[in-house]
């Protein structure tokens, strides 16, 4: 029988300082005790003194420490380091529990007293005084009180040994004064091993990262309605795509098993940035299962892309496709409307088409052409006449439909005339070369991750690429749709009959409950999917802060100050952070400013962001969707650029836009697992922010106590006019 390895993430960093030829030795042992780790050996193996399931491995001078889960087969790393660094973390003499011994259970961990002091552990000063009765407690000695009460720091604790206190006395008081470690490790999610080689590959930088232990909840759907197809439905965090990846594990065992042969799997991510970090995952799941390609890449049999370049790929295999830049659409829309301003159709339709189309904007008739033609596959005018057009904001009677399908039929042909294609167009030649049999590969599962993005034919692409519509695997949440207005959970459903074969993950692994609850009051409006943002917490924490700042400068450096406190605070390095921006412009500013501050930084698109890079991370709002961070700083929710601006046409279309920007403040502030801050000039505030409550938001208050804006209540500047 082999155990299930797991791993906090605090184990990693203290792998990475081993030295590097003991890695392979930890690597020996972990195999060692995947197999029993429960039967005490010698020296080797011993159990921890003050707690029932936690154990040591010994390696030389070095200390593995691990809990077992023994009813649930888990074996779970929480620290390793050397000896004398080690036991100092934990309360390995019991001297806190007296005649018992505690069990570390990540499953019951509580909020401990050391989460609402985190300087205690980054700070200078000892959290409280040091008194004799407390050292009489602690069964220190008096003989050593006077030299112990002299000690204000824990620099000077940590010295005490050079006045003639014991070790083990220094240690003691240390433990009395800081929660053993166990008590921290407890509040971090266990991340699964399948392979202890993966730490070597982790440590060398050739594995991404680690995936993320299913919970009870979450296990049953790896292996649930195996013949769906199937939707799995949650809030941020709440381990969506973890269970997709699982999923992708489910299906290889129960292929290989039902048919003796490795199933065919496309597994399909919304952004480009996750494709190589759910790759990599894959891989490591995937690890003993399939047989890997000699370069250590997952088998042709396992695809990992997004749909967007699937369907480019399928598309280019009957011969090269010339995908249309911005400014072709927008020429090829100019020559549509000045067709009909010349007598090029008769007089009664050219004064139609074009009265009823002269107050569409262009870049309203083109998201028209893209989301509500070409996403929905609209073939001919009769489809278009019966086509969804929900949050989209104007109203569209039969006529006006009628009128910009002609205006499309001469956009559409100037384009193909050209060899360019547009990319709705892409996906709808993909459609066309799957259904024809000019493309005929199929997989036998289909698992697309982050399905509320998706537009009608796009999910319709992933429908006809499964062997059979029982293969389709979806995870979604209506509250993160940043690309596809008026999104609807009826078109799955229709589309897959889904009806019966829906589950809701209610638990949130990432942020706590303070962040959660704080960015579910961001939402609004009839889109709104209000279970979804019923969740159960884990973690607790502060309340997430705003400032308005009185100017740019001062709005660079708090940013600075935040992160390099938070960082302080929660033990991590500046690379915990990131800062999300609304734009590429203000992203490249803001790293700018970070760097003239003296801390690293850089900014990244969807395309070039690398998870491990050194530095702050600060990047588009867009280009966060589906990451997390420790510490993540939302700057420059303003007027003008969060809500952008936007030369609305009506009050509909106004608050259809204003929902979408409203949903891509949400995903920014959902990217935050311990701290959160929201920051903005206060001479134009978003309308997104003004009516945070103080209930849940920290408003940010000068070293005076006042409020930063004027009238000493949060700043309520109308913004700016679209």
């Amino acid at each position: 029988m082999t155990w299930l390895i797991t791993h906090k993430p605090a184990y990693l960093s203290d792998f990475m300082d081993l030295p590097r030829d003991l890695r392979n030795h930890v690597t020996a042992a972990l195999r060692e005790l995947e197999r029993d780790p429960l039967t005490l050996r010698g020296d080797t193996i011993k159990k921890l003194r003050g707690y029932e399931n936690v154990y040591r491995y010994r390696l030389g001078d070095f200390r593995l420490i691990y809990a077992v889960a023994a009813r649930a087969q888990v074996l779970n790393l929480l620290a390793i380091g050397p000896r004398g660094n080690i036991y100092r973390r934990f309360n390995y003499s019991g001297w806190d529990v007296p005649g018992a011994a505690a069990t570390f259970d990540p499953e019951l961990a509580q909020l401990q007293e050391w989460e609402e002091h985190p300087e205690w552990f980054g700070g200078v000063l000892l959290p409280r005084p040091l008194s004799p009765e407390l050292l009489a407690r602690w069964r220190v000695p008096a003989e050593h009180h006077a030299a112990l009460m002299a000690c204000r720091t824990e620099e000077e604790l940590l010295g005490a040994t050079d006045r003639g206190v014991p070790t083990d006395v220094v240690e003691r008081v240390m433990n009395g004064l800081f929660p053993p470690a166990a008590a921290q490790l407890a509040a971090q999610p266990d991340l699964a091993l399948f392979d202890p080689e993966d730490l070597v590959r982790y440590a060398e930088g050739t594995l991404a990262g680690f995936l993320l232990r299913l919970d009870e909840s979450q296990k049953p759907l790896q292996h649930w309605a195996l013949r769906g197809p199937t939707l799995v439905k949650g809030g941020p965090g709440s381990g969506k795509s973890t269970v997709a990846l699982y999923r992708v594990r489910a299906v290889v065992e129960h292929h290989q098993q039902t048919t003796g042969r490795l199933p065919t799997v496309l597994f399909t991510t919304y952004t480009n940035s996750l494709t190589h970090a759910s790759e990599s995952l894959l891989r490591q799941l995937l690890t003993g299962l399939v047989p890997l390609a000699h370069d250590g890449k997952l088998p042709k049999e396992i695809r990992v892309s997004t749909l967007h370049k699937t369907a480019a790929w399928i598309a280019n295999t009957g011969g090269t496709v010339t995908v249309a830049t911005p400014a072709d659409q927008q020429e090829a829309l100019r020559v549509a409307r000045s067709a009909f301003g010349r007598a090029l159709f008769g007089e009664a339709e050219r004064a139609r088409v074009g009265a009823l189309t002269a107050d569409l904007r262009d870049d309203y008739l083109l998201e028209e052409f893209e989301w509500a033609i070409e996403g929905q596959d609209c073939r001919d005018e009769a489809a278009y006449l019966a086509a969804d057009r929900a949050g989209r904001g104007i109203p569209f009677g039969r006529e006006r439909r009628a009128a910009v399908w002609q205006l499309y039929e001469v956009y559409r042909d100037y384009l193909r005339d050209r060899g360019l294609c547009a990319w709705g167009q892409l996906t709808q030649l993909a459609i066309d070369r799957v259904r024809s049999g000019a493309f005929t590969r199929r997989w036998d599962y289909v698992i697309v991750d982050e399905a509320q993005d998706l537009r009608p034919a796009a999910l319709a692409l992933a429908v006809e690429l499964c062997r059979e519509p029982g293969g389709v695997f979806l995870t979604a949440d209506a509250n993160q749709s940043l690309y596809h207005r008026g999104f609807r959970w009826n078109r799955i459903h229709a589309a897959l009959q889904v009806v019966g074969r829906t589950r809701m993950l209610t638990r949130n692994y990432r942020s706590t409950r303070q962040i959660a609850v704080a960015a579910a009051e961001i939402l609004s409006g009839p889109d709104a999917d209000e279970e979804a943002v019923r969740q159960e917490y884990i973690h607790s924490g502060p309340r997430p802060v705003v400032y308005a700042a009185p100017n740019t400068t001062a709005m660079w450096r708090w940013i600075f100050e935040r992160i390099v406190g938070a960082a302080r605070e929660l033990r991590l390095p500046a690379n915990a952070a990131a800062v999300l921006v609304p734009s590429h412009d203000v992203g490249e500013l803001v790293a700018g400013a970070l760097r003239d501050h003296r801390l690293p930084a850089q900014f990244m698109n969807s395309q070039t962001f690398d998870p491990d890079a050194p530095g702050v991370k600060v990047t588009t709002l867009h280009a966060a969707k589906g990451l997390e961070f420790p510490i993540v700083v939302v700057a420059h929710v303003e007027a003008g650029r969060l809500p952008r601006e936007t030369p609305a046409t009506g009050p509909d279309e106004v608050a259809a836009f204003l929902e979408e920007q409203r949903r891509l403040l949400y995903v920014g502030c959902t990217r935050a697992m311990r701290r959160l801050y929201v920051t903005f000039d206060q001479a134009m505030p978003s309308p997104f922010v003004t009516g945070l409550g103080e209930e849940r938001w920290e408003w940010w208050r000068t070293a005076d106590g006042r409020q930063t804006a004027a009238d000493g209540q949060p700043p309520t500047t109308a913004p700016r006019p679209y």
